[in-house]
């Protein structure tokens, strides 16, 4: 057993790009790399094919009252079950794209009023990483928001965005029970809620 976690040192001298380029764009970008990388022992890696799909990255908020020891979630269409035969309506927490020149603090107080209607009074960041690095690009900025939602809910989201969203405010304690009972498969949302049973004196 190591005696605790560490990174291995790398930078981008530990990568060859030999090739990179452009297979498809639409909402997001596909792109295909040949490259080759350092591997423990020293030595270079074969020259390997990686498709990469990127949509930009994300900042994703879960707003939480002390007050009411409630946290507002939104319901809306994705389409990932698609590809499953699934339909999936998903219960997740206020997400949007970062635009060019925005800060990731800024997109999540955007986000929330957008998509809530609520106005955030503090920000806790949770964590920023990689939403499924094995062929994804998509980069996630995680907080858990300080707000009051004593007259929140209801219906929101942009037109010219297509968006149709249900906002809910529910006890934390529900939140927390549908991380393990499967109303919550949400993998941001699972990550913030379990978050936020251990820190909820952050935002207290």
């Amino acid at each position: 057993m190591e005696p605790h976690l560490t990174l291995t040192s790398r930078n981008m001298n530990d990568v060859d790009i030999v090739e990179r380029k452009t297979i498809a764009q639409g909402w997001g970008t596909l792109e295909r790399f040949h490259l080759r990388y350092k591997r423990y022992d020293g030595s270079w890696s074969d020259v390997i094919n990686r498709d990469l799909y990127t949509i930009g990255e994300v900042a994703a908020v879960l707003p939480y009252d002390p007050n009411q020891d409630a946290v507002l979630l939104t319901e809306q269409f994705r389409p990932c079950g698609l590809r499953y035969g699934e339909v999936t309506w998903l219960i997740e927490m206020v997400a949007g794209l970062i635009e060019p020149g925005a800060t990731p603090e800024e997109t999540a107080r955007r986000e929330t009023h957008e998509e809530a209607g609520c106005v955030v009074t503090e920000l806790a960041h949770i964590s920023t990483y990689y939403s499924s690095p094995g062929g994804c690009g998509e980069r996630m900025h995680l907080y858990a928001a300080k707000v009051d939602l004593a007259n929140a809910g209801g219906h929101f989201g942009l037109a010219h965005e297509h968006e149709d969203i249900r906002a809910m405010v529910v006890p934390f304690a529900d939140a927390l029970a549908a991380c393990d009972d499967g109303r919550i498969v949400d993998g941001k949302t699972l990550i913030a809620l379990n978050w936020l049973a251990r820190h909820k004196t952050d935002l207290a």
